[in-house]
This record gives C-alpha cells, sequence and structure tokens, in this order.
C-alpha cells in the first residue's frame, strides 16, 4: 500500500493512534490526528507529533478538521457513533485499524494470538521461544507494544508475534497472518459488541483472510470455536488439554504431547511449569504448536517452559504478610479470568476483590465457584451494586468500598494465616484507573504499605 501524499486521518491519540501517527508520517502520509479527551498524555503526544509537523486537534472533532480526508484510521476503543466514523460512513471514506495499516507496510511472517484469555501469556512465551531459537522476532500488537511502533524492528525475515484483541479485529480488511491462534470464546466486552454473537463474529475475523497454505491453531475443546471450522481455509491444527488433538498437542500422562510429526513425541512435563492451572496449561499447549509449526525444536520450546514465570498482573505473587498471601491478578478483566484465578488458590482460603466497569456479563456464573473457595468478598467500582445482587445468593460476607486503597487495608484485618486475598475484579479498569496496570499497581502499592 502506498500512502504517500494521501490524507489521512487518525482517529484517536492514545498508544495506537499515536503509533499510527508516527508511522504514517515515516511513508509519507499527510496525517492528522483528532482526538475527543485531553489528559496530559494525549496533550505530550499532541506536542510531539506537531513538532513532527502532524495537526492535531484534541477535546473534540471538527468535521472541517477532517474534510478531505481520504482515509481514516480509528483506534480501537473508538465506537461506530464518533462524528468522523459517521463522517466516513456518510461519504464513503474506507476505515481501517492501526493493526490493518501497519499489516499493509509489513514485509514480516505474522502469527496472531486471539481469544478471550491468555493472549499476552501466550505471545511473551512465543517470544522467548523465537529468540532463544535465534530467531529475528518482534513482540507487538494489543500487549502494550502497538504493531506501528514496532515496524522499524521488523525486517524481511522477521517473525511478528502480534496479539489482536476482538475491537482490532472489527476493522482488519486485508490482514492475514501467516499462523493464527485462537485460544478460547467466552461472553467479554458485551457492552462493546452488544451481544455474544457479535463477539463470536469479531473473533472468527481473524482467519478471514488466511488462505490454503497458512495455518490455523485452534482450542479443541472449545465448543464456540469449533462452529468456525467449516468457513477457515488454512491447515487446521489444534491443541487440547481434554483428550487426544486431531492434528497437534495435547496432554497424556501430565506430558505435553505432539503428533505434529505423524508420531506422538514428548514436548514438556507439566510438573515442571511455573505457570500452573489448567488456563496456564492450554497456554503452554497453544504456544508448543505455534513454535513446532515453523519449525522449533521440542527442546527449546521445554527450556523456555521450564524458566518462564508469570507476567505482571497475572496472578503475580506480591507479598507474604504475617501468613497472608496477596496476589495481584488485575488482567482478569472478565469472568472467564477470574474463575481460572479462583481455581489456583487453596479453596475456603481466598478473599476476593471483585468489581470495576461493569461490561454487561452475568455474575451469576461465578456463583458456584465463590461459594467452594472463597470466605469474603470485597467489591468497588461501577459494578459493586450489581455483583453484590448477583452473588448475594452464595451467603458470604460482603463489603463494599470505595477505593482499592480501602480493599487492601479491609483484606488485611479479615485474613488469617494461609489465606489469599486476590485481585481478579472480573470487570474492566476504566471507571477508576486508565488501564489494568494501573489497577494492579495500586493494588500492589498499597499491600507493599501494609505494616
Amino acid at each position: 500500500m502506498n500512502y504517500r501524499n494521501k490524507r489521512v486521518t487518525v482517529v484517536g491519540l492514545g498508544v495506537s493512534g499515536f503509533a499510527a501517527a508516527c508511522l504514517l508520517k515515516d511513508v509519507g502520509a499527510r496525517a492528522r490526528v483528532t482526538e475527543s479527551a485531553v489528559t496530559k498524555a494525549i496533550l505530550e503526544r499532541k506536542i510531539f507529533l506537531e513538532r513532527k509537523g502532524i495537526k492535531v486537534e484534541v477535546g473534540g472533532h471538527r468535521q472541517g478538521f477532517i474534510a478531505g480526508s481520504q482515509l481514516f484510521v480509528a483506534s480501537p476503543g473508538v465506537g461506530s457513533s464518533s462524528l468522523p466514523l459517521r463522517f466516513a460512513q456518510r461519504n464513503k471514506i474506507p476505515v481501517i485499524g492501526e493493526v490493518e495499516l501497519a499489516s499493509t507496510l509489513s514485509s514480516g511472517e505474522i502469527i496472531a494470538v486471539s481469544g478471550t484469555n491468555g493472549k499476552t501469556t501466550v505471545v511473551s512465551l512465543l517470544g522467548e521461544i523465537f529468540k532463544k531459537a535465534g530467531k529475528k522476532v518482534v513482540v507487538c500488537g494489543n500487549i502494550g507494544h502497538p504493531f506501528s511502533a514496532a515496524m522499524r524492528r521488523c525486517k524481511k525475515n522477521s517473525f511478528i508475534i502480534l496479539e489482536i484483541s476482538s475491537f482490532q479485529l472489527e476493522r482488519i480488511k486485508n490482514f492475514r497472518p501467516r499462523v493464527a491462534v485462537l485460544l478460547n470464546i467466552d461472553p467479554d466486552h458485551l457492552d462493546w459488541h452488544q451481544n455474544f454473537s457479535s463477539y463470536k463474529r469479531a473473533k472468527s475475523r481473524l482467519f478471514l483472510n488466511q488462505k490454503t497454505n497458512d495455518d490455523a491453531i485452534l482450542n479443541q475443546d472449545d465448543d464456540y470455536i469449533s462452529s468456525f471450522l467449516p468457513k477457515i481455509k488454512a491447515r487446521k491444527f489444534f491443541f487440547s488439554r481434554r483428550k487426544m488433538a486431531e492434528k497437534g498437542v495435547f496432554v497424556k500422562s501430565n506430558w505435553i504431547i505432539s503428533n505434529l510429526s505423524g508420531r506422538e513425541e514428548r514436548i514438556f512435563n507439566l510438573e515442571r511449569a511455573v505457570l500452573k492451572g489448567a488456563h496456564n496449561c492450554e497456554n503452554y499447549l497453544a504456544a508448543a504448536a505455534a513454535a513446532l509449526i515453523v519449525g522449533i525444536s521440542p527442546e527449546i520450546i521445554g527450556g523456555v517452559f521450564k524458566e518462564f514465570s508469570s507476567l505482571p498482573h497475572h496472578t503475580e505473587f506480591v507479598r507474604r504478610l504475617k501468613g497472608v498471601s496477596y496476589i495481584d491478578d488485575s488482567k482478569a478483566t472478565n469472568l472467564d479470568a477470574t474463575q481460572a484465578a479462583l481455581q489456583t488458590f487453596p479453596a475456603g482460603k481466598i478473599i476476593l476483590i471483585l468489581g470495576g466497569r461493569d461490561k454487561g456479563c452475568c455474575f451469576h456464573r461465578l456463583s458456584d465457584l465463590v461459594k467452594k473457595r472463597v470466605k469474603q468478598i470485597i467489591l468497588l467500582g461501577e459494578a459493586a451494586k450489581r455483583i453484590e445482587k448477583e452473588l448475594s445468593r452464595c451467603s458470604l460476607p460482603i463489603r463494599k468500598v470505595s477505593s482499592l486503597k480501602e480493599a487492601v487495608r479491609v483484606a488485611k484485618a479479615s485474613g488469617k494465616r494461609g489465606d489469599f486475598v486476590l485481585l481478579s475484579p472480573a470487570c474492566s479498569s476504566f471507571d477508576m484507573f486508565a488501564d489494568y496496570k494501573e489497577r494492579g499497581n495500586v493494588f500492589k502499592k498499597a499491600v507493599q504499605n501494609l505494616s
């Protein structure tokens, strides 16, 4: 795609919008940026871009500013009802996302990973595996480093390990990963996608442009994913925790086993894994399948699995104080992630901190697991009232608080030796924090400040 002298408007000046604007400038486009919000970070980015000769408006969208645009690049959180995108639709101007923009300019081989949960862990595992194998590798995307920002490091023979969300998949057109990995699908982001069917359709777009010489890696245990199979043109490979995979990797006698070569081959003994729990077993399986398909040896894969420790804000141990362990699982922004965390720690020993922005999920789904494993619930944020109502039948002590610091103080007062204080909110963070990382860092600071 040739963007030279093309009039392109980037909608949104978050991290991905900023990266898209810089990339467009680098390739000679006549880029400009429109942003409805005004924050310190946005104003800093505005100053930087204007010094590069890019026009920026903040605090609202003006039709006069976007008039004459030949293409819009929309940031993931920008809704179709925003003025620039309504203008684009009315005037039949193409709209793409930041991932689509970067992919049209990339010559590297893309391994794209999506799913409701586990994306960040799997792309991080793959990044370490490819480094150990001596490959040129770039890890980017929804993990916090936009594809557009990584372009300068993407060479012709690079592998691009890309975490991609449902928001980003909605705005692809020609995006075609060489390997596409879909980990799982559970109800999430229903505040954005309106309903679960719309969310599933967005996830299925991962395979939209793949050809018969591309590879698709799928969770054989996920019934929602199985409904996509007839439409996928790529070669299909599977991973399964519960049964022997048709063609791929699976678990047998606590070993990850591959049958990709036509015979069973041991890859890794899960007893040696640092990351525990059924969800992490599936993350190992998916990463192993992707690495094996591109020709990386079982020895390298197993070596990385043995050494890889948990990521920040993913059931991360923070501190043990008077026999009580504090765990930061701020990345758990949906019910499935919180369910996985609850199954990781001893039953009856968990003080659970829940709440944040309500994404339209049904908290009743947590009831059975909460009754079995949780001793107290602490609620905060916009969703607190609804969570309290939907979990009231669990007959557990429930305490509502106004801040995460207060939640930590209440948990400390309730905790007994052997307990686990688990921040696993099952909600997004945007009612009180910039993102899940800030939420997790506030939790960790409050824990470290306990005397």
